[in-house]
């Protein structure tokens, strides 16, 4: 393989990594702006999963061909979900059972934990489905718009050389 050439599992690999990071990093401006009990902050989640996978296709599609096959452009966003999403959960696990278990006491009214008694597993396994979730409806409708084939856009073209 050359070192050039770009492939699905590299793509998402490197973009799910992005995309975890700005998630851990809006987690954290989340935590210091005093926002965690709102599930409207939460809700911003989907934004950024939204612009990760957005970028992704856009990525691939510049260093690639202008349209995207739809069974590898779902495979492409499902990896780049799927990465995000781990890492994230991760994290959130992570967060929960050793930085500051205590904060879990105010999330038991949130909406996305559905519960008063929230464990740190239960919170990783909600943002887990919810991750998922969006992952995958945010795949499916892009691959509405990316497998047919748009012309280039200027950018596109300068980013590909």
């Amino acid at each position: 393989m050359k070192e050039s050439e770009i492939t699905i599992q590299q793509t998402g690999l490197k973009a799910g990594l992005l995309n975890a990071t700005a998630l851990i990093l809006y987690f954290m401006l989340m935590r210091w702006m005093n926002w965690t009990g709102s599930a409207t902050a939460w809700g911003f989640n989907f934004i950024i999963l939204l612009t990760g996978i957005t970028l992704t296709y856009r990525f691939y599609r510049s260093k690639t061909q202008p349209n995207i096959d739809y069974l590898p452009g779902m495979m492409l966003g499902f990896e780049t979900t799927m990465v995000t999403v781990i890492a994230f959960t991760l994290f959130v696990f992570l967060y929960f059972t050793s930085v500051s278990p205590a904060l879990l006491d105010s999330l038991g009214d949130n909406v996305l934990f559905m519960k008063k008694n929230v464990s740190p597993a239960s919170a990783a396994i909600s943002t887990f489905v919810e991750g998922l979730s969006s992952g995958v409806i945010i795949s499916f409708t892009m691959m509405q718009y990316y497998r047919s084939g748009f012309r280039r856009t200027r950018m596109e073209k300068s980013l590909q050389g």
